[in-house]
């Protein structure tokens, strides 16, 4: 974890007696780890405390604001599992999972768990696969980091926001209010934009920007989704387990599968958090507002739901249409008789649904399956394949988990986090164009691409390539 190999052909810079410093903008889990991490390669070249100061300004009162609040109060660090899965799973976009590939590589979630057990904070995983610590409490992981950066030697600036960044050669300057703060390597770790009230509001990306690293647009992501016209009341707090969810807008759609919970102003939910980043991207295009369909039968086509349908309906005649529909199997793996049967442990569609389903597809309360026609067995096959949720009015970005877009990931190197555009400056965390699904991706890629940094300034401050490298 974060060892320094010799197999790397670096030796330490001859005659280093002047102190350097590294300024590190953000306090949060990538900056954290970054000053940790930093204090360990320089430790482990044999350079004293005293030759590297370790300095993280950061705008709020206490560092790590997010990381108090992340997980509803009891902080999802990361995902268990091996870390081809980790980042299969967890970065469904192909050029993101590659950017953060090394450096999770690099630093597994092995190693961080590992890392916080040496700190009093055992950690167990849930039966989906994501990983709390064993207490509940996010302040105890927040503690255990606070721990870690005293060790490390590393000096915290409070309610200091960095307005300005210079970049001179191999020399820094950041400007904070009247205060000015030289360097000799700095990391922009200051998060996305997202959950504004905890203190992220873009500022890396701001810095980033104004020394000329491109920026893509700032969407939300892990957001809830909130609707034109509010659901009805009658449906407020259902949960739909397992089924698919669908966002349309012109020609664009995505799809994601998962539980949806509808609230009183949209929906939310993991399907929902999953997809909020293309509901909000194809807003972004303006391409009129995305319609959100939900799917009961996800991984089903419609002749298979409808043959589903009309062979119950051939069997059943005498049931009523109300009763087939509290039965109905919910996203089920397979259909056939045994499929509706709840006693298999299916789940069924939940009963405040079936009279809206039965309005759409134009059956009457006491109408009974056998004297359903052609034409609304089509109708019903339709509404559960394509019930539509409503029309999306606005992806919050301050109720958003994470943000997406940010720093060009073309433009920063992912095995080291450094910037392709000026040497010694490194980006880190959420302020870079990524975005993993719920379930402590993104933690684990601030963690993971913050280590990579810290470790790199280090190693760049202190070593240099020897003649065979």
């Amino acid at each position: 974890m974060g060892r320094f190999s010799t197999a790397e052909a670096v030796e330490r810079e001859p005659g280093l007696t002047a102190r350097r410093r590294l300024v590190i903008v953000g306090s949060g889990a990538s900056g954290m780890l970054a000053a940790v991490s930093a204090r360990l390669a320089a430790r482990g070249l044999g350079i004293p405390d005293a030759d590297l100061r370790i300095v993280l300004l950061e705008r709020n009162p206490r560092p790590g604001a997010k990381i108090a609040i992340s997980g509803g109060g009891h902080c999802n660090v990361t995902h268990e599992g091996a870390v081809d899965r980790l980042l299969e799973k967890g970065f469904l976009r192909k050029n993101e999972l590659r950017f953060v590939k090394p450096s999770i590589y690099a630093f597994t979630n092995a190693d961080l768990l590992g890392l916080l057990a040496r700190y009093g904070v055992p950690t167990a995983a849930r039966e989906d696969g994501r990983v709390f610590p064993v207490s509940g409490f996010a302040r105890d992981v927040l503690d255990a980091m606070q721990r870690m950066l005293r060790e490390a030697s590393a000096e915290l600036v409070t309610g200091c926001r960095v307005d300005g960044l210079e970049v001179s050669g191999d020399r820094f300057l950041l400007r904070a209010g009247e205060a000015r703060f030289e360097a000799d390597a700095v990391i922009l770790g200051a998060g996305g934009s997202a959950w504004g009230s905890s203190g992220t509001t873009g500022d890396g990306v701001r810095l980033a920007s104004s020394v000329g690293h491109a920026v893509a647009t700032v969407l939300p992501a892990l957001a809830p989704v909130f609707f034109a016209q509010s659901p009805d009341p009658g449906l407020v707090g259902v949960t739909l387990r397992g089924v698919g969810l669908v966002a349309e807008s012109g020609k664009e759609s995505d799809m994601r599968r998962g539980d949806i919970l509808v609230s009183h102003r949209g929906i939310s939910g993991p399907a929902c958090l999953s997809l909020s980043r293309s509901v909000a991207a194809m807003m972004a295009a303006g391409n009129g507002a995305p319609t959100l369909f939900a799917d009961f039968f996800p991984g089903h086509d419609e002749p298979s739901v409808a043959a589903f349908v009309l062979d119950h309906a051939s069997r059943n005649g005498s049931q009523l249409a109300k009763s087939f529909l509290q039965r109905c199997p919910m996203a089920p793996a397979r259909l056939g008789p045994g499929a509706r049967e709840s006693g298999l442990g299916v789940m069924t569609i939940p009963n405040a649904f079936v009279p809206e389903i039965m309005r759409r597809a134009g059956i009457t309360e006491g109408q009974t399956l056998s004297v359903m026609t052609r034409q609304q067995r089509r109708e019903l096959v339709s509404v559960l394949k394509r019930f539509e949720l409503g029309k999306a009015r606005k992806v919050p970005l301050d109720k958003a988990e994470v943000s997406a877009g940010g720093v060009s990931l073309s433009e920063i190197d992912p095995k080291t986090m450094e910037s392709r555009l000026h040497r010694r400056l490194y980006c880190c965390g959420e302020l870079l164009d990524y975005a993993g699904e719920v379930g402590g991706f993104n933690l684990q890629a601030a963690f993971s691409t913050g280590w990579a940094a810290g470790r790199s300034a280090a190693l760049a401050l202190f070593v240099r390539p020897s003649a065979g490298a």
